[in-house]
Formats: C-alpha cells, structure tokens, sequence
C-alpha cells in the first residue's frame, strides 16, 4: 500500500494512510471497540487530509475488510468524492465465521498467531477481533448497502468470484461506476514468516491507472 500511496501523490494526489486505533502505530488496542470506532477514525482521516491538502472532497481506497469499512463511510460523509474497492469484504458476517472456521477447523495447521481465546476473540495475522467488534462488524452487508451509495464507485479485484459478480451486477449501470480484473494470484493475501505480505502489482497498476483517468 506504501508503493500505491507514493505513486498515487506522483499523480498529484495529497495522499494519507493511517492505521485504525488499536492497531498498527495507533494508540491503545481494540477491546472496548466497534467496526463503528474504525469508520470514526476514517471521518477523522477525511478531515485531517481535507485540512491539510486544502481540498474539498477525498476518495477513499478501501482494501478487503478495509472496503467495506469505506463503504460505511463515504455514505456518512459527503467530502467523499468516490469510493474505490479492492477485493471488497461484501459480507461482515461471513467474513467474521469464515475467520473463525479457519482457526477451529485449522487443527495442526493453526498456530500461536491464529487463536480462538477463551473470551471468544479472534486472534489472526497479528491482529485481534474481540467479541464485540465481531458483533458489529457482522451487521453490515455491502449487497445490502450498494444501491444507497451515492457516488463514484470502481471494484478492482485480483480474481474472480460470486460476490464480486454479484456487487458488480447491482453497480452496473450507476453513474461513475468501474469495474476491472486485474489478475494477480489468488492466494497474494496472506502473512508471511514475518510479517508482511506481498502487494499484488497487477492491482496496485489498476488503481493507479483509474486514477490517471478520472484526472484527465
């Protein structure tokens, strides 16, 4: 994401990354939070680059969890200009039982990063999802939310599947609506030994590329 944000302030964009409270540079941790918190903390982003660049709208890029979280936002906050998603979430719930199923069903293959606690907190790839936040997150559905989303929107996906077909078919036809395949391997998003995980570049491209057209 650090190779998107450079390219796309060589574009001319003022671009802001941030990371959510309770995770990453952030302060404090996630117990005591909702998915609500974290698109709190994305209004707080809008207005800290809308301040800071001296401009009037922001898009927003939203990657997987991170897009359905941007969704919830733009509907909020009319600086949003468009809303760009990258392998979207579509379904909270799904998203939070598909995590769980992983670990409980993992066996030998479930380590010490990828736990289920006692207290029903989620622990994976470094992360935490306590009860509560599960709990939130899993009301939103983004097949429930697409026709309400009142501006720009382009889907760029690495692979094809039912639920981008599906979001894509309930977008088509709306102004500023994009969508496009840009293949990379199915299996990018995943942690490695240490920490990190390889950007597919073939994604990376067509967001810059989507950008280089709405600005000309």
């Amino acid at each position: 994401m650090r190779r998107l944000a450079i390219n796309l302030a060589e574009l001319g964009y003022p671009v802001l990354r941030f990371d959510y409270r309770g995770t990453g540079d952030s302060a404090g941790d996630i117990d005591g939070h909702t998915a609500d918190h974290w698109v709190d903390d994305i209004g707080h982003a809008i207005q800290e680059l809308v301040d800071m660049a001296a401009v009037p709208r922001v898009a927003l890029i939203g990657l997987r969890l991170g897009a359905l979280l941007a969704a919830q936002a733009a509907d909020r906050h009319h600086q949003v200009s468009r809303l760009v998603m990258w392998d979207p979430i579509a379904d909270g719930a799904e998203y939070v039982g598909g995590i769980r199923s992983s670990i409980v069903n993992g066996g030998t293959q479930t380590s010490r990063s990828r736990v289920l606690a006692s207290d029903g907190t989620l622990h994976f790839n470094g992360f935490s999802m306590p009860p509560r936040f599960q709990e939130s997150i899993s009301k939103w559905n983004l097949h429930d939310q697409a026709q309400e989303l009142n501006l720009p929107v382009a889907q760029i996906v690495s692979h094809e599947s039912d639920t981008f077909d599906r979001l894509k078919q309930q977008l088509s036809g709306r102004p500023g609506f994009y969508s496009e395949l840009a293949p990379a391997p199915h299996d990018w998003n995943y942690v490695d030994h240490v920490g990190g995980i390889l950007w597919p570049k073939p994604v990376i491209d067509a967001i810059e590329s989507y950008f280089n057209q709405v600005t000309h």
